[in-house]
């Protein structure tokens, strides 16, 4: 028929009671009903897959079409192109007025869905578990912070639909039931904010690879110029080739006194001024005590941090200077010399953990405060190759004079509180994190962080940065006239923020997640292997006599938070920490780009019951241990952290510029994975209690082997014990 005739057909058509349109190349057929964008692809084979079910009917009106594109405008308001192109189908929406578009509307009760929840996971349609942790936990997720890639997928045995939000921003996925299945639906918000900005969904079928979404988002993000290399990330700032290799430790505690630091106790006692514990009828007994046994120490040193924390008030390097000299004028001649006294983040702690044969380490300090407990800790550190960041965040802005003035990072003084905060449309402030003070505009607290930032560094000599929440995905629509800002303004923003602490002030830079919107110029998230649930749960969240109780944020130095072994409840270890459910997608998309790890609230040790499935995972994608680390237990915890690090540092140092290309079980039930990244290495984890026999292969249980390009082979077997089972 020729093209004209075709066109007028469809021009006639062009009404409330419109037929489909057919979009066709070589590759496949779309059939799109305009009236209620239900969408249906065919493929030259003749399987046909459903992309989106109707929605409802709605007027149609000025119907244009080629046969691989088409638009039209639905309901006046609504003006839609789509466009079939090679294996990519693109739907482009605008809208003149403010409004929800919804779509698509994804098919229910057959496949798998493949969702980037943290880092990714394999959800049957026949898991019901899933299904109500979905419906009853989320609800609805966002595509820039809840999903760390714009992505959702459909698996079939035979092929897999790859959806990719091309715009990330303001878009909710709404799961409910459907039966014993998931219904999904995509609504996109057009506002005053956004409104001249387009919705762009791209659509692929695919052959059945579970990593098609994220491989897809991948190459679209390097199509776009958005794509950054690690390595190339890494040769902007002098010390990036540190991160290579190296496991992550946080290491608490910012004491001007441990219990380590005393060479005499019976002296110490002698010499503690009555003042100091004179308010403290515990530390009163101690000082009589015949002994002095770990109780006594530990009584003995809380009073005496606690006297010079009165007497020198602040969280201020002059403040714990003061300290340090006060304690050395009072109880030197008792106390080890001054070069070898400090917390965790002391020299003594870089000495030990060298001495263990941990040549690469990522070293985070949970506050700034700690580099001034202990001077010479940083510069110790990078001396001995290491990298070294303070905690900081500029997300929370609390006025002056609140009750948190331990919450450093969130001191930004009154005028950031009453003119950075994110403004909604009705005029209020967003309040901040758990509902004290108020989010941020980054643009606007930008200044802040640069001067901070600068003057912490002029006292310390960092040489990384990990700036908390910025690459979380979280983002906001700013209503404040005075600074009207759009979620992906704000994304920018937090970007710039981000690649300025790599350019200007060349520091290897980290952030939380590392989630696709905002990780352009991040080295290393925290976040997205192992990340937060059970949030709405009382007996993780507050029932201290729980088993499940995660801890208390005390004592400062130790938190019980990090440190505590909690039992983790069967239903969370079925849902988050079976490897037949996990699936790497972030890794898929960034391996190469991004170093990903896990929350620090979540480390390797923090659940008994998943330790070793934690152990695999992380061997498996190629990411790095992240361990809390204290004095009471370093012993336990560095010896631990070797045998994961001796198999992970050498496979990194030769994968860390190598994307995983694929992922696969090599059994029937999804306890034997491997991945393989673009130079051919081979990387294979039996999760299961029994030997298995995987190409020629003996893997005991709960191991793994990884087989380089080159030849090298290097094998991994979970120890029988973590290193900390007994850690208080």
């Amino acid at each position: 028929m020729p093209f004209a005739r075709l066109l007028a057909l469809f021009l006639l058509a062009a009404s409330p009671a419109a037929h489909a349109l057919t979009l066709a190349n070589a590759r496949w057929q779309v059939d799109i009903d305009p009236a209620t964008l239900a969408v249906t692809a065919t493929t030259r084979d003749g399987v046909e897959t459903v992309i989106s079910s109707a929605t409802a009917r709605d007027t149609i009106l000025d119907l244009v079409q080629t046969p691989v594109s088409a638009q039209w405008q639905r309901g006046g308001a609504t003006t839609i192109h789509a466009t079939l192109e090679k294996d990519a189908l693109q739907l482009r929406f605008e809208r003149s007025t403010a409004g929800v578009v919804t779509w698509p509307t994804l098919p229910t009760g057959v496949g798998a869905l493949l969702l980037p929840l943290h880092e990714g996971y394999y959800i049957p349609a026949g898991d019901t578990a899933w299904r109500d942790e979905l419906l009853s936990a989320y609800g609805e997720v966002n595509t820039t912070e809840d999903l760390t890639l714009p992505v959702i997928g459909l698996a079939w045995p035979d092929r897999v639909l790859s959806i990719l939000f091309a715009t990330p921003f303001n878009n909710t996925v709404r799961f409910s039931a459907d039966g014993a299945t998931l219904a999904l639906i995509a609504e996109h918000d057009f506002h005053p904010l956004n409104q001249t900005d387009p919705y762009v969904v791209i659509v692929n079928l695919d052959a059945p690879d579970w990593l098609a979404p994220a491989k897809r988002y991948r190459q679209w993000l390097q199509a776009q110029g958005g794509f950054i290399a690690l390595k190339d990330k890494l040769a902007r700032v002098p010390d990036g080739d540190k991160l290579i290799g190296a496991s992550h430790l946080y290491l608490w505690g910012d004491r001007v006194l441990a219990e380590q630091d005393v060479r005499d106790w019976r002296q110490l006692k002698a010499l503690l001024p009555h003042a100091w514990v004179g308010k403290d009828k515990e530390a009163r007994e101690a000082v009589t005590a015949p002994h002095s046994g770990p109780y006594v120490q530990q009584v003995l040193v809380s009073a005496i941090n606690a006297a010079l924390a009165e007497q020198f008030p602040g969280e201020t390097a002059d403040a714990l200077q003061q300290r340090r000299h006060a304690l050395d004028a009072t109880l030197g001649k008792a106390l080890q010399p001054e070069a070898a006294r400090g917390d965790t983040a002391s020299p003594r702690m870089i000495h030990a953990l060298q001495a263990a044969g941990l040549p690469r380490l990522w070293l985070g300090l949970p506050d700034w405060t700690a580099a001034w407990a202990s001077p010479g800790a940083v510069a110790t550190a990078i001396q001995a190759g290491y990298l070294v960041a303070p905690y900081d965040s500029y997300d929370t802005a609390l006025p002056d004079g609140n009750d948190n003035p331990s919450w450093l990072s969130a001191q930004l003084g009154q005028d950031a509180f009453e003119r950075c905060g994110i403004m909604k449309p009705d005029g209020q402030r967003i309040k901040g994190f758990q509902g004290n003070g108020v989010y941020t505009n980054a643009a606007c607290v930008r200044p802040l962080m640069e001067r901070r930032v600068r003057a912490l560094r002029a006292d310390t000599p960092y040489n990384s940065w990990f700036l908390d929440v910025a690459a979380t995905g979280m983002l906001f629509d700013d209503s404040d006239p005075a600074k009207p800002t759009t979620q992906a303004q704000d994304a920018a923003n937090r970007s710039a923020a981000l690649a300025w602490l790599a350019d200007s002030e060349k520091l290897v830079v980290g952030s939380e997640v590392g989630a696709a919107a905002v990780n352009r110029h991040v080295a290393f998230a925290h976040g997205a292997q192992t990340a937060g649930f059970g949030w709405g749960d009382p007996q993780m969240r507050r029932e201290r006599a729980s088993p499940y109780y995660l801890g208390a944020w005390a004592p400062e130095h130790q938190p019980a938070f990090f440190f505590k072994q909690s039992q983790l409840k069967p239903r969370y270890q079925q849902l988050y920490f079976n490897p037949s459910r996990r699936l790497p997608l972030l890794q898929a998309a960034f391996h190469d780009s991004v170093i990903s790890t896990h929350h620090w609230t979540l480390d390797s040790l923090k659940f008994r019951e998943s330790r070793s499935t934690t152990e695999l995972l992380q061997q498996l994608y190629n990411v790095p241990p992240l361990l809390n680390l204290s004095v009471d237990t370093a012993t336990r915890r560095i010896a631990y952290l070797r045998h994961l690090d001796a198999f992970f540092r050498p496979l990194h140092e030769a994968l860390f510029d190598q994307a995983l290309v694929d992922f696969r079980w090599r059994d029937a039930n999804g306890q034997v994975q491997q991945t393989t990244f673009a130079d051919g290495s081979v990387i294979v984890a039996n999760f299961s209690d029994q030997p298995q026999q995987v190409d020629a292969h003996a893997l005991p249980p709960r191991s793994a082997i990884a087989r380089l390009a080159g030849g090298e082979e290097h094998r991994f077997t979970s120890p029988a014990e973590g290193g900390d089972r007994h850690t208080p």
